[in-house]
Order: structure tokens, then C-alpha cells, then sequence
């Protein structure tokens, strides 16, 4: 899989979207329309700058507006797949390129990762098949990094009662990108799934 350094800088920048969407939006029901993002945004600056501190307003102000602007953007094009708010979509939307947007999933990754995102569950023998497919592509290898690692519970359920921890899912998932040469090591989808790998190990 080759990616110029301009494509996999636009991922990267999706990929910051993806993260202030689930770890600063989602949690605090901030609505994923473009007007509430950016006063969501607006609000978060005047709140940082209020207090008397040695910062340089301009920088601040930028540095906001770009996280501002990689969240619209995502939202933008995750609404082009459907609704927004759709958790999966908004993956679906960081993990490719424009020109590729259009390119549905593998059905078992979509009803894999929409069970992971929503239920915090994983089908064993959904997950078989998709870790024994020859068919993947590096879109499904970002789609299904990104909806483990932005999980926020430790178990899934997998049915009987029984439970998998999401570390070893996650763990799975990046041998198999590796075996499968699905993505480029600097892949900011691979670098950022071994960097929560790596966090979830030293817990």
C-alpha cells in the first residue's frame, strides 16, 4: 500500500478530527453540526484565555481553529456517507480519501465494528473471518483500528458470558495489518493504534 506524504498528512489531519470528536465532543453531547463545533470551540478558547497566564493568545487561537476546522471537515464528509452522528461513519470518513469515500465496506467489517461501537461486543466468528480474509483493504484495516481504539470499556462481550478484552482485539488487529502489509508503518491509523496499545499495556 503506497500513500504519498500529503495523503497520509490529510489522514492524519481526519485523524485528529476522529479523536477530539470521541474524546472531547461525544462525551460532553456536543451536537456534530458545524455551528455547534465551532461554538463548542469558541467557548473552550475564551474559557482558556480568561485566566491570567503566559500564553501567546495567537498561537492558542490558531492551534484552536484548526482543531475546530478538522472536526468540521470530518463531520462535513461523514455526513456525505449518512448521518454524523453515526459513530461509524465518522471513521469510515477519517479512515479514507475523498476519491475513495464512495467504496462501501466488507459487510462483515461494517457489522463488526457496528457491534464493537454500539454494543461493545465482538462475534468471535465474524472477527475469524475477517482476521482469515484475503480481501481486506487499507480502508478496512483503518476502520477497524479506529473503532477499537477509541472504545472507552475494557471487556466485550462475546457472547455465553464470556469477554475479550479489547487490548488483545486491538492487539490482533495490528498483527494482522502487519502481516497483511494493509497499511504503511507510518500510517498515522497504525502509529496512533500501537501508541493506545502500548497505553492499554501499562495500565
Amino acid at each position: 500500500m503506497s500513500v504519498t506524504q500529503e495523503e497520509l498528512m490529510f489522514l492524519q489531519s481526519q485523524l485528529e478530527g476522529l479523536e477530539s470528536i470521541f474524546l472531547e465532543l461525544i462525551p460532553f453531547g456536543v451536537e456534530l453540526k458545524r455551528q455547534q463545533v465551532q461554538d463548542y470551540y469558541e467557548k473552550r478558547f475564551d474559557q482558556a484565555t480568561r485566566p491570567t497566564a503566559n500564553v501567546a493568545e495567537t498561537e492558542l487561537k490558531r492551534q484552536f481553529n484548526t482543531k475546530a476546522n478538522n472536526v468540521r471537515n470530518l463531520v462535513d464528509s461523514a455526513e456525505s456517507l449518512g448521518d454524523a452522528g453515526n459513530k461509524l461513519n465518522l471513521i469510515r470518513a477519517a479512515a479514507t480519501l475523498p476519491d475513495e469515500r464512495s467504496r462501501a465496506l466488507k459487510a462483515n467489517v461494517g457489522q463488526f465494528c457496528h457491534q464493537l461501537l454500539y454494543d461493545n461486543a465482538a462475534d468471535p466468528a465474524i472477527l475469524q473471518g475477517i482476521l482469515s480474509s484475503a480481501e481486506l483493504t487499507h480502508i478496512e484495516a483503518r476502520v477497524l483500528l479506529g473503532s477499537t481504539m477509541f472504545l472507552i470499556v475494557e471487556d466485550l462481550q462475546t457472547g455465553s458470558g464470556s469477554t475479550m478484552l479489547v487490548r488483545d482485539l486491538l492487539s490482533q488487529l495490528i498483527k494482522l495489518v502487519g502481516s497483511k502489509g494493509l497499511l504503511a508503518r507510518n500510517d498515522p491509523f497504525l502509529i496512533e493504534a500501537q501508541c493506545a496499545l502500548d497505553a492499554m499495556n501499562e495500565e
